[in-house]
């Protein structure tokens, strides 16, 4: 199944294999659905497709069979104006065939040119709090604007609160691949900055959720703690690696904030290509590979390395998964 928007009307659109015949069509701005929400379309063999007209954000599609069962589908990438790569983790089928719960878990790129009517989407998506990933000297240089009724807590992965960013420049684009590998194997050393951002959510998933967390790109650093995220919702790892590619529509977008951190942590007056970047702007497979590899070299899997390195408990672990999936 696939949603595609235009300026006016979401439509969803779905093969006559994945939705049986009979099946009702709902919508709603919300990811729960009301009783009394009347369905808006009935699924035939002639018809494949359902165009809501709307301009809203964010739209949910509900399906419900005839035998009752029902499934939520709403946008993968959420189109804000001033921020690319904002997008919903929601509808991810676990392993055990549960699914992600929509409007729960969203990660994103820079906040730090968010316009108004963004900001308001965050107050209507009903986000607690924003999980800023980056490090001390990037939140002071790009900070990102207040959102009334949304907390910014500031949790650096890869660096400590109070330590500086560096960035080595230079026309070599070789140096940046082994680079790009070293940073993976640095994140998964910031156990306590994990520990910090998942005691905020375990503690209390009613007031934990939902939360956007995001770095710079929404790459990196966002990417990892995405899979750490998914894996501990049991989701399968090739869904957790095909999620971390998404970010691979955006690469011209982070290179050209790639620009501005350049210029704002180096001292180079020569102008550099920012070609030379484009290993930093990938989203390689290998690279997260890298970080899970750490992982389990450090604590046998993914898994451990949640549970004894960050100290996740099976009691949090279920708790967390029963407030997620559905």
């Amino acid at each position: 199944m696939e949603i595609t928007r235009t300026d006016k009307a979401v439509t969803l659109t779905w093969e006559n294999e994945e939705v049986s015949e009979g099946t009702l069509v709902f919508v709603s701005s919300s990811p729960t659905l009301e009783t009394n929400n009347e369905p808006v379309s009935k699924v035939t063999s002639e018809i494949n497709h359902y165009t809501y007209e709307t301009k809203d954000i964010p739209v949910y599609f509900f399906l419900q069979t005839p035998n009752g069962e029902k499934t939520v589908i709403s946008e993968r990438i959420l189109p804000l104006q001033s921020v690319f790569n904002f997008r919903d983790m929601g509808g991810y089928e676990s392993k055990n065939g549960k699914h992600v719960r929509w409007g729960k878990l969203y990660r994103s790129s820079n906040l730090v040119n968010i316009n108004e009517k963004d900001a308001e989407l965050l107050q209507k998506l009903n986000i607690k709090w924003i999980c800023d990933l980056r490090s001390s000297s990037e939140v002071k240089a790009q900070p990102t604007p207040v959102i009334d009724g949304v907390e910014n807590k500031h949790i650096p992965i890869g660096t400590a609160k109070n330590e500086e960013t560096t960035l080595p420049v230079t026309n070599d684009q070789a140096i940046y691949e082994p680079l790009m590998g070293e940073s993976y194997r640095v994140f998964v050393q910031s156990v306590e900055g994990f520990k910090e951002i998942f005691h905020e959510i375990l503690q209390d998933t009613e007031t934990g959720l939902p939360f956007v967390f995001h770095c710079t790109a929404g790459k990196d650093r966002t990417g990892v703690l995405a899979a750490l995220l998914l894996t501990l919702l049991d989701v399968p790892e090739k869904t957790i690696f095909d999620d971390y590619a998404i970010t691979n529509r955006y690469q011209d977008a982070i290179l050209h904030e790639m620009g501005g951190i350049i210029s704002l942590f180096s001292n180079e007056s020569e102008k550099l290509d920012l070609e030379t970047f484009r290993p930093m702007a990938e989203a390689r497979p290998e690279y997260l590979e890298i970080a899970f590899n750490e992982m389990k070299k450090q604590f046998g899997s993914v898994d451990k390395y949640l549970e004894e390195g960050i100290g996740i408990s099976a009691t949090e672990k279920a708790a967390f998964q029963k407030q997620l999936l559905e």
